[in-house]
């Protein structure tokens, strides 16, 4: 005979086989179940999107219809005679957390072509533009011959833009009229394991770092950013181009195991009033191999021409950054210069200089200041083997902070006018730091009165 348990009875035998009344076991608890991701393909042919541009829009769509889910544009190896647009202000559109990626490793495998390229107004003026887009990735490309620029990732600073923690991995930039990979106005990200030649001014940029107030500067006596938001540049090569790095108003830019060689200058983080937010500081430049950037693109037969403007105006003539010269910090607040190898540069290895106060087009309101940088722990001159061609270091002796020390046995020193002891021009590590206020006259380097 079957005799069956009365239903409270059985409660404490569940209980007990399943932990009622108990927080579920790790092994019992349900498992997040991952995003989901709407791949979008383009190839040149049997794909439903012949053109990266309307993958990357129906990306869009797709993505505010499903906010929830993860989407991806891949592109298969082939040439795309295109202009890619994305407007992360566009309706109904929605690019954060974008990837677009070629599919081979091989970054030369797939060609966004500036040549014959068409845009909205006629001719193609980026590889890809994207404006206002956060968490962008993009990977695995080679973009060539654009009428500006190869990989532009920006904001402005109207109300509601945003560029926040954007990754360019893997790419190749060449042949481009002004930058190769070109970030502005972005709160932290990544240039990483990426290339770039014959840019008609920097094959990297990182310019106008925003601050956490749009009214912010340097006199104020406030953070940029309270809660810094690094941008990476790891890994890099940069080679005959105008210059190897510029940074117009760049802070909070890590530079490091990157090379940057056969540039006309190499790495030159730099303060003009073209763009907001000066000046540029707060930048590590660590690790790096600086050597032979003596390619003079003011030459008839370069393989590319400069379209910078200089850095201003002085006595009515342009004043551009002189060539063979690898690493230059022109009117930087805070930056350190630690452990690179600097040689082979004809004129000078590492030089440090204030744009000449309001006299200077281009230095309005003075904030092109020389001061609080650290130089220290660089080898100079291959050891002897390759020697930077005039001096090692050069300081014009402006601003104040700054320090020097622990670099490589017998570094040579720019003496200035012979009047000023090199121990004030380049005064040991450290140095008390120097406010902003405290140098808001105009600046004129005793080393040359």
């Amino acid at each position: 005979m079957t005799h069956r348990l009365p239903v409270l009875a059985l409660v404490p035998v569940l209980a007990a086989l399943v932990g009622l009344g108990a927080p579920m076991s790790p092994a019992l608890a349900a498992k997040p179940q991952k995003q989901k991701t709407m791949v979008f393909e383009a190839c040149r042919h049997g794909c439903r999107y012949r053109t990266i541009q309307k993958a990357v829009d129906a990306a869009g769509s797709a993505a505010y219809k499903n906010p929830k889910a993860k989407v991806k544009v891949t592109i298969r190896p082939g040439k795309y005679v295109e202009g890619v647009v994305v407007d992360g202000t566009e309706r109904k559109k929605d690019f954060d957390g974008l990837v677009i990626e070629g599919t081979k490793k091989d970054r030369k495998r797939t060609i966004l072509e500036g040549k014959n390229a068409k845009g909205e107004l006629g001719a193609a003026q980026n590889g890809i533009e994207a404006i206002s887009v956060d968490g962008l990735v993009l990977k695995n490309m080679w973009a060539r011959n654009y009428e500006s620029n190869g990989f532009f990732i920006h904001a402005s600073s109207e109300e509601g833009q945003h560029c926040v923690g954007y990754t360019m991995d893997n790419l190749l930039a060449s042949g481009n009229r002004s930058y190769g990979l070109f970030a502005k106005n972005c709160y932290g990200g990544k240039m990483i394991n990426s290339a770039g030649y014959h840019q008609g001014d920097s094959a990297f940029y990182v310019g106008e770092t925003p601050c956490d107030n749009k009214k912010w500067n340097v006199y104020s006596g406030e953070a940029c950013q309270k809660k810094p938001m690094w941008t990476l540049l790891k890994n890099d090569e940069s080679y005959e181009n105008v210059l190897g790095y510029s940074g117009t108003n760049s802070k909070y830019v890590r530079i490091i195991e990157s090379a940057f060689f056969n540039n006309g200058a190499g790495i030159v983080p730099n303060t003009l009033d073209s763009e907001g937010y000066e000046p540029n500081g707060w930048n590590v430049i660590e690790r790096n191999d600086v050597f032979w950037n003596n390619y003079n693109y003011f030459l008839a037969g370069s393989a590319f021409h400069t379209v910078s403007a200089g850095l201003g105006e002085l006595s009515g003539q342009t004043v551009n950054y002189p060539t063979g010269v690898g690493i230059v910090l022109y009117g930087s607040d805070h930056n350190v210069v630690r452990g690179n190898k600097v040689f082979g540069n004809y004129k000078w290895g590492i030089s440090s200089f204030s744009g000449p106060g309001e006299t200077f087009i281009a230095n309005e309101g003075n904030e092109a200041k020389n001061v609080n940088n650290e130089i220290v722990e660089n080898v100079m001159g291959r050891e002897g083997a390759d020697p930077n061609g005039e001096y090692d270091i050069w300081n014009d002796d402006t601003g104040g902070g700054n320090c020097w020390g622990a670099n490589s046995a017998n570094s040579t020193f720019a003496p200035g006018n012979g009047k000023v002891p090199l121990s004030q021009i380049y005064p040991v590590c450290p140095q008390p730091e120097i406010r902003s206020e405290e140098h808001t006259s105009e600046l004129q380097s005793p080393m040359y009165l």
